[in-house]
């Protein structure tokens, strides 16, 4: 059994929220806030070496409770099992632009993996891989949550996923777990081959992102985004929210670096973002009908 993470809402706050959960109140994240909540999470360097996002990269769930409503993923969100069943209904990214050799007709490829497999606090199967797909495009819309994202979907006939979907299943007691969405631009040679032309390995555990990187020709990732999933005690050192997604600074460079091994220190895991928001979004939906103002 694997338990879910408590909003720990009074119920009048709940409800009263929910009058201005509506997906248009998504906002653009910076890619500095991306930068930032990385290395507040502790991922960066623990995990991968580092990150300077050249876009903002999005992923769009629904949540638990309410099939019919659909929310942005910003990177320390906190999500339940349920949540996270199934892959996001939806990627996207803006600021593409500023990525480099980018065209038209450029691939990107997607990985999901667990950073703290099988245990926050002894991560033996550290970068456990859930997914990994290529073939993503820009179909030509936006998003359904963020009207200035660009979608990514993969095409019909793309073939199956290199790593089919596995969804996380965290034991209980295991800590506070990290699972790393990273988007790469897709070398042209793999738009015909799978990445086992060139010797990747089907095995998920341990993978070595620095290898696997070179193994593919890879550059850096070009934008990540992370949710947590808390399965209660043994929840590791550091369960405070990260820094820095406050659009401060504008959008990064595009001199990123994501992959290689980290060590098994277990420092600063990032928390559930978005409980504190829908906290926030209550008061404030409270203040709101205590002055007579009713937002729909």
């Amino acid at each position: 059994m694997y338990p879910t993470v408590s909003k720990s809402l009074p119920l009048s706050l709940l409800a009263l929220a929910s009058v201005s959960l509506a997906d248009d109140n998504a906002e653009s994240v910076s890619t500095l806030s991306f930068k930032n909540a990385f290395v507040n999470s502790g991922i960066v360097p623990e995990v991968i070496p580092a990150l300077d996002p050249a876009v903002s990269f999005y992923a769009t769930y629904k949540t638990e409770g309410d099939s019919n409503h659909s929310e942005l993923l910003i990177p320390g969100s906190s999500l339940t099992v349920n949540e996270i069943s199934t892959l996001p209904i939806e990627f996207s990214v803006e600021n593409l632009n500023n990525a480099t050799n980018i065209t038209a007709q450029t691939r990107y490829l997607i990985y999901l993996l667990d950073a703290d497999a099988p245990a926050r606090s002894n991560p033996t199967a550290r970068n456990l891989r859930h997914w990994l797909a290529g073939n993503f495009t820009l179909n030509g819309q936006n998003s359904s949550v963020l009207s200035t994202a660009q979608r990514l979907a993969r095409p019909p006939n793309s073939g199956a996923p290199f790593t089919n979907f596995t969804a996380p299943k965290p034991d209980a007691n295991s800590g506070v777990h990290r699972y790393i969405m990273a988007l790469y631009t897709q070398p042209a040679r793999f738009n015909t081959a799978g990445f086992e032309s060139v010797g990747m390995e089907r095995e998920v555990a341990n993978w070595n992102l620095s290898r696997w990187r070179t193994q593919l020709g890879l550059g850096p990732a070009i934008g990540a985004t992370y949710f947590v999933i808390d399965t209660g005690a043994n929840g590791g050192n550091g369960t405070s929210a990260p820094q820095g997604l406050n659009n401060q600074g504008g959008n990064g460079g595009n001199n990123n670096n994501a992959g290689g091994q980290g060590g098994d220190t277990d420092t600063n895991a990032a928390a559930g973002i978005k409980a504190s928001s829908v906290y926030v979004l209550g008061l404030t939906a409270l203040a709101a009908v205590f002055g007579g103002l009713i937002m729909v």
